[in-house]
Formats: structure tokens, C-alpha cells, sequence
């Protein structure tokens, strides 16, 4: 009996070492620039959301210590910045219908942790600071259904369905979205013809209904609310596509970020700028983080910063590692660009002094 019991222990064992080997694998995966995103947290730290590995970390850009504030395998949904008081929102997601929300200090410190129960996890899910009297909120997608939830989050007080029905297409999908408070939405759809996509944008007051839908996207792009405005910003790498895809063309001027009004859903601003096409890799590439839009040039491996505004903060500056890095911050009083590198598969903070 008792040799049944050791041999028995040891199978359990071994399925147990087993399963944390795979997880080990699973967390050892090289990181990629592309499937990070940053989080502005302060001048000197930013929040990493790696995509592949499925982990949040803090970077100090003056220390260079990292802080790891995910510990478990469970899905990251969201990471969100309050300012007063300073704090940090972790969700992630426990089961289909349940969602762990996690607060934490600037510093990584955790302050607390709570279970929310929810209908429907969804496919994405936005978490909304209280503001005056109203409470914590909660933005859920699944596929064309969003639904907003308040506490004791039994059931949505606004829901809106995002469906588009276009019959030059075989199907229209959402894809992304932006959310950062009651009552503006802003979504990006991806529309798939006969070897062929196409990106709309549609924003939506959700108190009034009004819709507005933005059509005229060559390339993919990336949404962000700043303030009373909606920022919509593109990357391209230029490729051999379909005859009949609409994609940039190198000589013409594109449109590489636009700002649209939240109040009159109209377009206020923009910057245009020409790529050459040209040797194994060119286009461009833009980030926005807190107000600071980089534009880097993949051909000449250069970047320009501006101020959401269109300002002009920096022009042509060298771009590290021949473009391979992401821009993480620039700092106005020090003059010192920050940008990620994972070339040795680990976070690595690059400081670059401009010129």
C-alpha cells in the first residue's frame, strides 16, 4: 500500500513540475516592441502591459529598476492611472464571469484587491474612475455589444450596439475602441472585402446617440482620448499588398495623426508627412503618451516629437538601435529621450541626450 502511495505521490508530482514547466516556457517567450503598450504613470515611471508574456511591469527611467505588479497567469484586461490620488487599477480576468481588480501605489506597492462579478467578461473591458458623485464604472465589448456597469454591477446602465452594416463588405468586425469616461466611445472597425481591409473609426455620445463615422484610413491605426479631445494616430510599414487594398503611397503626404473634437465630432487638427519607400524597411512609426507624439522614420531611422497640438518639439533626432527600440518618454528640463529594448530578451531603458 504503501509503495501504491509513493508511486502515485511521484506521478503527482511530476504532472505538477510539468505544468510549471510549460508556465516557465510561456513567461520566457522574447518580448516584442510591437505587442508592449506604455502607460504614463509619472515623468519617471511608465507601466509596460507586455502582451505576449501577459505581465505588467513598472520601470523607474531613472533608476532602472523594474517592478513586476503580476504575478499570476490570470488574463490582464486593463491597466489605468489615477491622479488624485495617485494610484494604479489592475484587472484581470478570474473566469467568464468574474474580473479581479487590484489597486497599487505609484510605487508597486499593493493597497488592495477585490472580486467583481460580472454577466459576461467580454472580449475587452475598460475600467473608469468615479468623478463627483458618480461611482466606478466599468466599459465591457463583446464582439458588437458594450455594455457600462456601475456598482453592484448586476446589470448595464448604458448599452450600445456597434453593429455596421455595409454591403461592399464581406464583414465588419470591431476591433478596437476608447473609453475614458460617460458618455463618449470611440470605435475602430475593420472591414474585410475580396482580398482586400479597410479601418473606419466611428465616435458615439453615448447620452445623445450621436454618431459620427470617419471612413478615409489607408493604413491601421491606434485610438486615445486626450483631454476634450479624441487622438487618432497611424503606423505603416510599407509592403506588397492586393491591387485593389487601398495602402499609402509613397509619394503622397499622409495623415499620421488627427484630432477630433469629443463636443461637435468633427476633425480640428492634424499632421501630415512623406515617407519614402525605399530598401528592405521604411514607413513610419507614431506613439502618444501623456501629450508627447512621436513620429519616427523606419528608412532613416530618425524620430520627431510634437506636442499633441501640433507643436514642434524635435526634429530628426536619432533613433536608437537603428529603430528597433519604442519611445517610452522624452524630459523637457533634462532634454533626455527614454525608449525600450528587449535586445537581450529582457526590459532595457536606452537614454538618448537630443541635439
Amino acid at each position: 500500500m504503501m509503495k501504491k502511495l509513493i508511486i502515485i505521490f511521484a506521478i503527482v508530482m511530476g504532472l505538477v513540475v510539468s505544468d510549471d514547466q510549460i508556465y516557465a516556457n510561456q513567461t520566457n517567450i522574447i518580448p516584442s516592441i510591437d505587442q508592449t503598450d506604455v502607460v504614463y504613470v509619472s515623468d519617471s515611471v511608465m507601466a509596460l502591459v507586455d502582451h505576449i508574456n501577459n505581465k505588467v511591469d513598472l520601470v523607474d527611467l531613472i533608476t532602472n529598476r523594474v517592478t513586476n505588479i503580476s504575478n499570476d497567469t490570470n488574463t490582464i484586461l486593463d491597466v489605468s492611472i489615477m491622479k488624485s490620488p495617485q494610484k494604479i487599477i489592475l484587472l484581470k480576468k478570474v473566469t467568464e464571469q468574474k474580473i479581479s481588480k487590484t489597486v497599487l501605489a505609484y510605487n508597486g506597492n499593493p493597497i488592495s484587491k477585490t472580486e467583481i462579478a460580472l454577466q459576461n467578461t467580454g472580449g475587452k473591458i475598460k475600467w473608469v474612475a468615479p468623478t463627483g458623485k458618480v461611482n466606478e464604472r466599468i466599459m465591457v465589448q463583446s464582439n458588437n455589444s458594450f455594455k457600462l456597469y456601475q456598482y453592484p454591477w448586476i446589470k448595464p446602465s448604458v448599452s450600445y450596439n456597434a453593429k455596421i452594416v455595409d454591403k461592399g463588405y464581406e464583414s465588419i468586425s470591431v476591433m478596437d475602441w476608447a473609453f475614458e469616461g460617460y458618455p463618449n466611445l470611440a470605435i475602430k472597425y475593420q472591414a474585410q472585402g475580396i482580398m482586400s481591409d479597410d479601418f473606419f473609426v466611428k465616435t458615439v455620445n453615448l447620452y445623445t446617440k450621436n454618431e459620427t463615422l470617419f471612413k478615409d484610413f489607408n493604413t491601421d491605426l491606434k485610438l486615445k482620448y486626450t483631454g476634450n479631445n479624441l487622438a487618432i494616430f497611424t503606423s505603416y510599414t510599407y509592403q506588397a499588398v492586393p491591387g485593389n487594398a487601398v495602402r499609402p503611397l509613397t509619394n503622397d503626404s499622409q495623415k499620421i495623426f488627427r484630432l477630433i473634437d469629443n463636443s461637435t465630432g468633427k476633425e480640428t487638427f492634424s499632421i501630415k508627412d512623406v515617407f519614402k519607400e525605399e530598401g528592405d524597411l521604411s514607413g513610419w512609426r507614431t506613439e502618444l503618451i501623456n501629450g508627447q507624439l512621436f513620429v519616427g522614420n523606419l528608412l532613416e531611422h530618425t524620430w520627431s516629437l510634437f506636442s499633441q497640438n501640433g507643436n514642434k518639439i524635435l526634429i530628426n533626432q536619432d533613433w536608437p538601435e537603428n529603430g528597433s527600440t519604442k519611445f517610452l518618454f522624452y524630459n523637457l528640463k533634462t532634454q533626455t529621450a527614454y525608449f525600450l529594448g528587449y535586445s537581450s530578451g529582457e526590459i532595457s531603458i536606452i537614454t538618448s541626450a537630443t541635439k
